[in-house]
């Protein structure tokens, strides 16, 4: 297939930013911005981001309705097209900024470490934080040393209850460890916030690093990563409840194509045409520069740039 990307970028994210297709690489010494209107072709916009750090783990990159966030070595760096980024280097004495979770309610998430070494979350703005201490199932705002800080895949959606939903899956704890935890974080106007662990009643799956979730219809949809013992996902899992069970679909067509190589750190997608977009992702031995387009009320999945 032709590549979108030099075969020696190990590490990618993807966004649908302002109607088109925004990718981000890094190579370890630069990073690269790419667009593209439908996955198809795909056109260098930078070769080289000066305004963000060296190395710079763009998997960590969220975005926040059309702003970009990046957190590393306690600098918050925000940008609205991906080229341009603004520091803002954080002074406060009591906490250390960790990084960046997920967009959710109206605010963008952040992970911080207090003087204790231990986690809480936060809201954050381009240059305010406020740490959220009143969360139901926390003491103090203090996080589970099992929650993670790496490599996880954190995804908001619109919930049957009405209520905004968070969901933290996977990835590595403080400790360096593979965790498997399904954080829940949702609203409730009679208690606020809550935070749950929903693998302590349903642990459906290994601990897993590097997956990919969407949320498409009914059902939330997970891609790609690894388990602890190093094994390869290939097939895809569905949620119909949520987040509490994943089972693989039992279809023929509810699956990747032959062509489509296990891989974890795959940068998921979606358009406002509801197409799904699988870019890029990582094995053991190489780092893929492939893009997958599916839609899903059909599931025909096809690589598109070759």
């Amino acid at each position: 297939t032709n590549q979108i990307f030099a075969p020696q970028q190990c590490e990618t994210k993807a966004f649908y930013h302002r109607g088109k297709l925004l990718l981000m690489a890094n190579n370890g010494l630069t990073t690269q911005a790419y667009q593209s209107a439908d996955g198809s072709k795909c056109s260098m916009i930078s070769d080289n981001i000066a305004s963000l750090p060296t190395p710079c783990y763009v998997r960590d990159i969220l975005q926040h309705n059309d702003t970009l966030y990046y957190i590393t070595n306690n600098t918050l760096y925000t940008s609205t097209d991906g080229l341009a980024w603004v520091a803002w280097s954080n002074t406060a004495s009591e906490y250390k900024l960790v990084n960046m979770v997920v967009s959710y309610d109206g605010k963008a998430w952040c992970l911080l470490e207090n003087t204790n070494h231990s986690l809480q979350l936060a809201t954050i703005a381009a240059d305010s934080v406020e740490i959220m201490t009143d969360i139901a199932g926390l003491k103090d705002g203090v996080l589970p040393a099992n929650f993670p800080i790496s490599d996880f895949a954190a995804l908001s959606f619109g919930s049957s209850s009405e209520r905004p939903r968070a969901m933290v899956v996977g990835g590595y704890n403080m400790k360096g460890e593979v965790v498997n935890t399904r954080w829940n974080l949702e609203y409730a106007t009679a208690d606020g916030y809550r935070l749950k662990d929903f693998s302590i009643a349903q642990p459906s799956f290994k601990s897993l690093t590097g997956v990919s979730i969407v949320q498409y219809g009914n059902h939330l949809i997970m891609f790609g990563g690894t388990d602890n013992d190093l094994k390869w996902r290939s097939d895809i899992l569905y949620s119909d409840d949520e987040g509490m069970n994943w089972y693989v679909p039992d279809t023929a067509q509810n699956k990747l194509p032959d062509s489509y190589t296990s891989r974890q750190n795959q940068a998921v997608v979606l358009d406002n045409q509801q197409n799904i977009f699988i870019i890029g992702g990582q094995s053991f031995a190489s780092s893929y520069s492939d893009v997958y387009r599916g839609y899903l009320n059909e599931l025909k999945w096809a690589i598109i740039n070759e």
